[in-house]
This record gives C-alpha cells, structure tokens and sequence, in this order.
C-alpha cells in the first residue's frame, strides 16, 4: 500500500535530484522523488535501494508514496512542475540524522563499511564519495542509534563508472586492503541470491513508472537487462580488492 502524502514541508538543497520534503498520512516524513528524476534513474532509485535492503545493509526504509492532486495543484515549493500527482519514490526521513562527516568513520563497524564498499562496486555506485575536501557521500550518521543509513541510488549502473575513482573517493575506501577472499566470495552469493528476489521488486514498482500510453515504454531497459547487468557485472567482484 501506497503512503499517501498529506503536506509539502519544501525542497532539499543537496543532491542533483534536490527531492521534495512531505509528510505522510502514516506520521513519518519523506525525501519524495519522482518528475524530479528521468523515468530511468527512478527506476534504478527503487530497485537498487531495495536490493540493498534485500542484502541486509542499512538502508533509510524506502516507501511507494502517493501525491494527492489537491496536493499538487496547491503545493507553493519552487520546481513545482516536477511535483505531479501519482505515485512516487519517498526514502523515509531518519529522525536526528545528519549527512556523514570524516570524524564518523571511525565510529562505524569494519564490517558495514566493507559490506557497502563491495556492494556499491558490484551495482557500480560512484556517488558515495567523500574526501578532507568534501564530497557527497549519500550516507546519513544517526547519532543516537550510533549508525549509518544509505540513501540515494539513482546513478548506479553508470556507464561511465571510473573504478580508479571509486577506489580512490569512496567513503569506506579504507577498508580495501582488509578485504578477503572468503568474505568476497560468501558477499557474492548475497548478491546473487537477493537478484532471485527481484521479480518481486520489480513488482512493487507502479506501473506508470514504466509504461505510459499505448504502453509505450517510459525506460531505456527492461528487468532482463538490469538481471543480466547484476548476474554478469562488468567487473568482476575481486576487483575491488585489486590495485
């Protein structure tokens, strides 16, 4: 079921998406995507932070939403022409959570940090990067559970991934020389099998995202491709490891 939207609070500053600040009929807020994204990148949105759910890493719990109409047509927020009526891609708002800063890192377990290393190279996810000069690093710090949440993954499966770059500018790029190859290879099998899940992601996806009229195709891929593109990755998982 849907969450249904009940106000509009405003607009993030960060991110290229710049998402939509609502609250839910549900009592939570959310980041809400959706004509603020290509119909590609939306659909990337979904599916990889549920496959990352599905792995078991801490991801802001994602949610379908839904925009009223009335909420629509009488919403003051700057780019209201991107906040439309339909569904939408709402990543729940962790409460007292701020964007990671360097003094963090030592506060997070090897583990998670080598669990999230691998599983944005195996999706190629080059917008987690964060370095003395800054960055984006799309993961939050939550002090008081003292843990990390990974939110926003609308550019995985770039075509122009750089994995010199990755392994230089990824947040968790210290763990790298701690990788091995057991963990390598028991962290594929997760992968592989949280893939098996996805027919039912796919799913739970709207079809407006993906069909328009005469069903017309919205997306450049289908589930096959995006299957193949993770069953078969271009490169290989012992290459994160590697120099």
């Amino acid at each position: 079921m849907a969450v249904e939207l009940v106000s509009i609070c405003g607009r993030a500053d960060n991110g290229i998406s710049r998402p939509f600040f609502c609250e839910g009929a549900d009592g939570h807020f959310y980041f809400v995507k959706r004509d603020n994204l290509s119909r590609d990148n939306l659909v990337k949105e979904f599916v990889i932070s549920r496959l990352a759910e599905e792995c078991g890493l801490p991801v802001a719990p994602v949610r379908i939403v839904s925009i009223p109409a009335d909420l629509a047509s009488h919403s003051i927020v700057e780019g209201r022409d991107e906040f439309q009526p339909g569904f939408a891609f709402g990543s729940q708002r962790v409460p007292f959570s701020d964007e990671i800063r360097s003094a963090h890192l030592q506060s997070i377990d090897e583990e998670t940090k080598i669990r999230t290393l691998c599983f944005d190279w195996w999706v190629r996810n080059s917008d987690r990067c964060l370095s003395i000069t800054g960055g984006d690093p799309n993961v939050l710090w939550d002090p008081v559970l003292q843990k990390i949440f990974l939110i926003d993954h609308d550019h995985c499966l770039a075509t122009d991934f750089d994995p010199a770059m990755f392994k230089r500018e990824h947040v968790f790029r210290d763990v790298r020389p701690f990788i091995e190859k057991p963990f390598l290879k028991k962290w594929r099998t997760r992968f592989e099998s949280a893939i098996y899940n996805l027919d039912k992601i796919w799913a739970e996806m709207p079809a407006e995202w993906i069909k328009g009229p005469a069903r017309k195709s919205l997306i450049s891929f289908t589930r096959q491709n995006l299957e193949a593109s993770l069953i078969k990755p271009k490169l290989p998982a012992d290459g994160i490891s590697a120099n």
